[in-house]
């Protein structure tokens, strides 16, 4: 990178600074050791762009304090095109930049370019299919429906608005105008307009940004490693919430497409996964209460049905969108007449689109309007509208759409174009995240479109609508925007098992694709199926629940319920650090290039990594182990088909810091955990995470003063359960001793079940005595398998410490001597 000038203006924000020279014009950001982050580009400065080309900064003619900023005057190679430029500290460690010419005639792209490093890799951009690397392409931010395979596109276009589509293979309900660096920066491109990252498009040797418009606004985040400069924007932007029920992390499944689906029908549905032992929290319904109002005249059916979804120890989710139909009387009147819908021309806007959940197929096209979430009135409108949902007692919903806004329409406050097509989906999710917060009992929302500063309102986001396909828009899809939905700040995220959209036969679902996609939902931050989708012509997709699937998806939900602890310390420290659940490995091993490059494995949380089988047939699968020793899951943990517990043994350790091929038969994710790292888990007994129960079943509340630690302990390690507990684990030895120590620190007294793989050890050996506090325990209180060399303990305690000795503790008698 380019030395910062010895003779600069400077803007501190105190992890980051910006130097500016006046002749010639020149912006280089550097860290408080003065050296260079990023540099603007001399082929490619700060500028505007008309008809003629672009008119590129050269000189500033003043360049003054303004609060803790600077402001400049800077001469262009357009004679009397003069830009106004401020560049000021945008939070600790973040700097801003906005330029604005004088004269906006003739404007339409305003940017600026950027050294690009050797090897530099960049990322984010929100919700991507088709990359996690960026360079070498143009990364559009607009908020449109897809992504779609090519041959695909035209399909969604006789139901979807032609501004809430785009032929592009970065196409995405969620983008983030957002890049993070692997040399250890990131940038915003802080305007709501649409714009673009050229990566090394036009030289290989820098990068830009681009807005459609004549303002430019972009925010610098200091590093050092990519993980401080996320912390740093979603500590600026917003991060999600804290979830508002715990069975938010539990599987769920969906009961159909279609707004009624028999109640009995259902009933069998659930049956079948409880009489196979599945742990299932949420059931997903399709009830369109928005658009049309399909549940007007159905309220008795949606009281039973959520009734025996309660009863059946689930959680009850249905169906809204932003928009009303015109025939939804008379809702639409009402709401047309308080000026509470998008108008162009002085007169509510009306375009025909999808309105789901009628029809023959399920699907129907009908004249619609969209809320307009910036007039005042909207909000207690709307709120009157999610409360019917909410009084018959459904706990959740799916937030659909938000992609539509007509370009051409004016918001009440006054926003138009692009700026309010893309802002669109933060206010209408905003908005009903405010509506939920005064309802008096937990609701979970997710939705699928997205911008900047959406992620605060965010309870769950979801992929959209996948190809029922293996590669691009289908399950390696899958892996890529989880990867760049957590470098974008985005923790709980998570697809549709199975996929959404069939193009032709071609495209069926096959029985091994939706095993594979479970095995990849059970490392998503959101675990949910799709039974039905759009399927063109239609077919009978295979199930979760059916008997062929069943022990596939009792595996992984038993997993993915089983984690519930560790998912839940992970979660809360993506709030505290904006650390994400998905984890590329740029954010864990930034010093190591093949972490870095690694685009198609993931870490889950933080002692656990996956390499979801991308490919039919597949039976190994290549992954890369970061530094450090791993432990293969699968050939250090049994399953138990009995009861689901997944059980210790002989560990098999991998060298870390190299590429290892595993096993992958079809009933295995390649999955490792970290040695030294200690696994909280609920017992393998619990059936829901929701608050209803009854007839037998084992709710998370049944169980909630328990908990199963799987622990692999190496060395020293440190980690956490649920929202705030704390856990430790340290191997010891002395001259002629050696101990392993666990330490827990618990809110609350619980249950702690020990199982500890001590093969695992730098140094195993075998235990012969075994204290909790300064308590010796008997023998009869715990268990060692001298051939797996597992040691399964069970203790209680609030805070506390379990010490494995390999010698009996000295007992003090009468032939005792003291040590010298």
């Amino acid at each position: 990178m380019t030395a910062a000038p010895a003779s600069a203006e400077r803007v501190d924000s105190g992890a980051l600074k910006a130097e500016v020279t006046a002749d010639p014009w020149s912006l280089t950001f550097t860290d408080s050791a003065g050296k260079a982050v990023l540099t603007e580009s001399r082929a490619e400065p700060l500028g505007v762009r008309t008809a003629g080309g672009w008119a590129r900064a050269t000189r500033a003619s003043s360049i003054a304090p303004e609060g803790n900023g600077l402001r400049a005057r800077v001469a262009t190679t357009e004679a009397g095109r003069v830009l106004d430029v401020l560049i000021a500290p945008a939070g600790e460690g973040g700097i801003r930049i906005e330029s604005k010419p004088l004269s906006t005639d003739g404007v339409l792209v305003s940017g600026m370019g950027f050294e690009a490093r050797s090897g530099e890799r960049y990322t984010g951009f929100g919700e991507r299919s088709d990359h996690v690397d960026g360079r070498g392409r143009e990364v559009e931010s607009y908020v449109s429906d897809g992504p779609l395979r090519e041959e695909d596109r035209n399909y969604p276009k006789a139901v979807v608005p032609p501004w809430g589509t785009r032929d592009r293979d970065d196409s995405t309900y969620y983008p983030v105008p957002w890049m993070l660096s692997s040399a250890g920066y990131g940038v915003l491109v802080a305007r709501e307009e649409t714009s673009r990252f050229r990566l090394g498009v036009d030289r290989a040797d820098s990068w830009s940004a681009e807005v459609d418009g004549a303002t430019l606004a972009l925010e610098v985040f200091a590093g050092p490693a990519p993980a401080d400069a996320l912390r740093r924007f979603t500590a600026r932007t917003g991060r999600q919430p804290e979830p508002p029920a715990p069975w938010a992390f539990g599987p769920w499944f969906q009961t159909g497409q279609p707004n009624i689906t028999p109640l009995a029908e259902e009933a069998a549905l659930v049956k079948a996964q409880r009489d196979a032992d599945v742990p299932i929290s949420a059931a997903e319904t399709q009830m369109h209460f928005l658009p049309c109002g399909a549940h007007k005249g159905n309220e008795d059916y949606e009281r039973k049905r959520t009734a025996a979804f309660h009863a059946a120890g689930l959680a009850h989710l249905s169906y809204f969108n932003p928009s009303l139909c015109a025939s939804y009387q008379p809702v639409y009147n009402q709401a047309a007449s308080a000026g509470l819908l998008q108008k162009s021309g002085g007169q509510p806007f009306t375009y025909p689109a999808f309105v789901g959940g009628s029809g023959p197929a399920g699907f129907t096209s009908e004249p619609l309007s969209q809320f307009d979430f910036t007039h005042p009135g909207t909000e207690p409108f709307y709120e009157k509208l999610v409360r019917e949902a909410f009084d018959q007692g459904k706990d959740g919903w799916m937030e659909d759409f938000g992609e539509n806004t007509p370009p051409f329409v004016t918001a009440a406050d006054g926003t138009t174009g692009d700026a309010g097509h893309n802002r669109y989906p933060l206010d209408y999710h905003c908005t009903v995240k405010r509506i939920t917060r005064r309802l008096d009992r937990p609701v979970v929302r997710f939705q699928r479109s997205g911008w900047t500063g959406a992620a605060r309102c965010a309870d769950n986001v979801w992929g959209g609508d996948p190809t029922t396909v293996w590669g691009y828009d289908g399950l390696a899809s899958v892996v890529t925007q989880g990867l760049s939905m957590g470098l974008s700040g985005v923790s709980r995220w998570g697809s549709d098992i199975g996929g959404y959209n069939t193009y032709g036969p071609t495209q069926n679902l096959t029985r091994e694709l939706l095993e594979r996609w479970i095995q990849m939902g059970a490392v998503s931050g959101v675990m949910r199926t799709k039974r039905s989708g759009l399927a063109v012509p239609s077919y009978t997709r295979p199930q979760v629940f059916d008997k062929e699937t069943l022990p596939m998806w009792r595996r992984y939900t038993k997993l993915h319920t089983q984690l519930y602890p560790y998912i839940a310390a992970a979660d809360a420290h993506y709030r505290r650090s904006g650390m994400p659940l998905m984890r590329h490995g740029m954010l864990i091993d930034p010093e190591d290039p093949k972490a870095v490059a690694a685009d198609d494995q993931l870490g889950f949380g933080p002692d656990l990594l996956a390499a979801p089988v991308l490919t039919p047939g597949a039976r190994t699968r290549k992954l890369y182990a970061p530094p450090g020793k791993w432990v293969d899951w699968w050939r250090s943990v049994t399953y138990e088909e009995k009861d689901g517990a997944f059980l210790p043994h002989a560990p098999a350790l991998l060298e870390g810091g190299r590429e290892h091929t595993l096993p992958a038969p079809r009933d295995e994710l390649p999955l490792l955990a970290r040695a030294g790292a200690v696994i909280p888990m609920l017992p393998a007994e619990v059936d829901t995470l929701a608050p209803y129960g009854g007839g037998g079943l084992v709710t998370l509340a049944d169980r909630e003063d328990q908990l199963v630690l799987n622990a692999f302990p190496r060395g020293r390690w440190t980690g956490a359960f649920g929202e705030d507990g704390q856990l430790a684990s340290v191997e010891g030895r002395s001259r002629k001793r050696r101990r392993w120590v666990l330490i827990v620190r618990s809110p609350e007294r619980r249950k702690f079940t020990v199982r500890a793989a001590l093969g695992t050890l730098a140094r195993p050996f075998k235990p012969r005595a075994v204290l909790v506090g300064k308590k010796r325990l008997k023998r009869g209180a715990w268990s060692y398998d001298a051939r797996e060399r597992v040691l399964t303990v069970t203790f209680t305690a609030a805070r506390g410490s379990l010490r494995v000795e390999s010698r009996r503790p000295r007992k003090p008698g009468r032939n005792s001597r003291p040590r010298r």
